[in-house]
């Protein structure tokens, strides 16, 4: 949600955003109230994303053909804008971002244990795991309200099968890429000082597969820079919108 109203920014280039993990019923106000509307475009993962291939396609099918941009990857999303890089040098792509994002996204046992599974089995350790909460919260306090929101958004709003599906079939395949086509592209990242979900090795592996490199660090103690962190990420991401691309660098 929203927090408060930003300054606009106006902007040359027009802004792709990959969802994470899921993306559906994922919404990005602060993007369009500091973009304009008109020069965002978010990319959410629907029942044609199968596998990373087919991530892909639908990522590439929402790229301006002759307008520059800039892509910005949310968790899983980042990964993918990777993914697609590797294979294609974009013309008109002027820089990335990166938020709570690298090669690949790092997994837990638990989650790893629920993915082996049938989908079906999902629910019944989402109820369970619910059960548990009030033991949880006086471990994790405020962390515990983030980890059951994801979960419980990941199972109602997408579906069990289809988390299942894209867990298996596109997250586990990322973090191949071993360099980019232009790594002269300006790279930006948003980022936790300690993500979970962020391996520190593989941060530095995507790092050294740019020339360009610059990084905004959000000060907070959630274990991953999910889009609850939207109206502080774009301020960020504003705040190098001439290095990525955003705003020509002539421009006063």
């Amino acid at each position: 949600m929203l927090m408060e109203p930003h300054e606009r920014l106006d902007i040359d280039s027009q802004i792709i955003v990959a969802t994470g993990l899921g993306g559906a019923g994922r919404f990005y106000p602060d993007y369009e109230v500091k973009y304009g509307k008109e020069n965002c475009t978010i990319v959410c993962w629907d029942k044609s994303c199968t596998n990373l291939d087919t991530h892909i396609t639908k990522l590439k099918a929402n790229i301006p053909k002759e307008k520059s941009f800039v892509g910005v990857g949310h968790s899983m999303g980042g990964s993918i804008w990777l993914e697609l890089i590797s294979r294609e040098n974009i013309h008109n792509m002027r820089g990335l971002v990166l938020v709570g994002a690298a090669r690949t996204l790092r997994t837990n046992q638990g989650l790893k244990f629920m993915m082996k599974h049938h989908w079906t089995r999902i629910w019944f350790i989402v109820i369970f795991l619910t059960l548990l909460a009030p033991i949880m919260w006086m471990i994790w306090r405020s962390k515990t309200y983030d980890t059951f929101r994801e979960m419980w958004r990941f199972t109602t709003k997408d579906g069990a099968k289809k988390i299942h599906t894209q867990y298996n079939q596109t997250l586990k395949k990322l973090g191949g890429v071993s360099k980019v086509k232009n790594p002269e592209l300006p790279l930006l990242l948003v980022r936790l000082e300690k993500d979970t979900l962020v391996d520190e090795e593989d941060l530095k592996f995507t790092k050294a597969m740019f020339k360009n490199v610059r990084e905004e660090i959000i000060e907070t103690d959630s274990l991953h820079l999910t889009e609850k962190f939207d109206y502080i990420t774009v301020e960020r991401i504003a705040n190098q919108a001439k290095f990525i691309g955003l705003i020509s660098k002539k421009a006063k």
